[in-house]
């Protein structure tokens, strides 16, 4: 199994708002990716943050940067997370949190010196066809399932289980739409005949948000390449647990 740390394992700070220390304790953990969300501020400047809401109710993406950082003070730019994790050796995975970010984020990808360690992630189709576009060498990985922005936790979740059926059969479509490199699928959609028709494809498939023992055990037994989580070393645990490990079954 490898492991992909979500939001740049800062789960539980405010926001979701990684530090320079959280970005480099990724090298400690032994991470495989470390996965960072990135929104587009008023004035262009791109920013790592789970939330888009800041404490005061102001959105990220309405504010320029200054106001940004006066709300949230520990806030990094991309150039900074850049700068974070450089020395790990550990590539990144960017989740464009913000379709409509996607030139923006693009643009900057473009211009990276070192384009094998970076790779975008998204479930709206448009956003990686224009990074196709505009920076081709970045991987893209498609998110499933696909989720109308703003519908929250439990409408995904309701899709997710609603598609899980139907994903397998439609993988090849999805995944040559946007020239996939992998997929990152919401582990309510992972099944046993989805990591297969992944494999087929020679697609590496990530199961995320996975933050409990028996999640990890299921998403194992669903015989998926990643696990995407905040607790990396828990997770772990409770997949080298041989007890549990052993009774472990992947639903669906």
């Amino acid at each position: 199994m490898r492991w992909i740390g979500h939001s740049g394992l800062a789960a539980g700070r405010p926001g979701g708002t990684p530090t320079r220390h959280t970005l480099a304790s990724a090298e400690q953990l032994h991470l495989d990716w470390l996965e960072i969300d990135v929104w587009r501020t008023a004035d262009g400047n791109l920013v790592l943050r789970h939330d888009l809401l800041l404490a005061s109710g102001r959105r990220v993406d309405e504010l320029p940067l200054a106001d940004v950082k006066h709300d949230d003070p520990d806030v990094l730019t991309i150039d900074d997370a850049a700068e974070a994790v450089e020395h790990t050796g550990i590539p990144t995975l960017i989740d464009l949190k913000q379709p409509s970010d996607a030139p923006a984020v693009a643009a900057w990808l473009a211009q990276r010196p070192d384009p094998d360690r970076w790779a975008i992630c998204s479930d709206e189709p448009a956003a990686l066809q224009a990074m196709r576009e505009q920076a081709p060498a970045i991987a893209r990985w498609r998110t499933l399932p696909h989720v109308p922005q703003g519908r929250g936790e439990p409408v995904r979740r309701i899709t997710a289980s609603m598609l899980r059926s139907l994903l397998p059969a439609r993988l090849p479509a999805l995944a040559s739409a946007v020239g996939a490199a992998g997929l990152s699928v919401d582990r309510w959609a992972v099944t046993p005949g989805l990591a297969a028709a992944a494999h087929r494809l020679g697609l590496p498939l990530a199961a995320w948000t996975v933050n409990t023992p028996g999640a990890a055990q299921r998403m194992s037994a669903c015989n998926v390449d990643y696990i995407t989580t905040d607790k990396p070393q828990a997770m772990r645990a409770a997949l080298t647990s041989q007890d549990s490990a052993a009774t472990a079954r992947c639903d669906g």
